[in-house]
């Protein structure tokens, strides 16, 4: 027998189904909910986008080159999350499951302050902020940016995925400041990479 796992999010009122895809959700719960929709890993699947930084803000104001960001994820970091996707990734690492951040020329440049605006956006509720790839570490100084934007305007907690090990954006810190100063700053950081399958 499959086994199903509901879960009721008392923040938007949605049923969560685990197990299930959305045609086999449907017959189940008939009339009585909503048409369902899948969510991925209980992100959501729609990822947000912002307007693209003009020419002018890039001369003028940090940028930092992103995929998108979305609100209510329940899976990467402890509670609900705001989470930004950074665009840039050189690792390649086979099995990963957000190839499309690997380009970095891809995704756009957005100013730093209009980016922690919208993660910080006061209609959605949210336990902190994560940060994750590509690599954010490919870009610190947009990285710290971003950190120090979040901080100035309130948050509590921010959370940082990398590929990299501790010990080597410890080493990578000694040529790049901004790199210590993130890890100095941010709350939590959650390392390494995952390799699958044979190099």
């Amino acid at each position: 027998m499959t086994e199903f796992t509901w879960i009721l999010d008392e923040t938007t009122g949605q049923l969560l189904v685990e197990g299930l895809t959305s045609e086999e959700a449907s017959p189940l719960v008939g009339d009585l909910l909503p048409p369902a929709c899948e969510v991925y890993c209980a992100a959501p699947m729609e990822v947000l986008h912002l307007p693209p930084a003009s020419s002018e803000e890039i001369a003028q104001s940090i940028c930092v080159r992103i995929a998108g960001f979305y609100h209510n994820s329940l899976i990467e970091g402890p509670g609900r999350r705001s989470t930004v996707k950074f665009q840039g990734c050189t690792m390649a690492c086979r099995g990963c499951i957000v190839r499309d951040t690997w380009d970095r020329q891809g995704g756009y440049l957005v100013p730093v302050d209009r980016l922690a605006d919208a993660l910080l956006d006061p209609s959605f509720d949210r336990d902190g902020i994560s940060i994750l790839g590509g690599e954010p570490f490919l870009q610190p100084e947009a990285l710290l940016a971003v950190v120090h934007e979040l901080r100035v305007r309130g948050c509590q907690q921010i959370l940082v995925y990398s590929g990299y090990t501790y010990e080597r954006l410890q080493r990578m810190a000694q040529r790049q400041p901004a790199i210590a100063a993130v890890l100095n700053d941010v709350d939590i950081l959650v390392d390494g990479v995952r390799r699958v399958g044979a190099w």
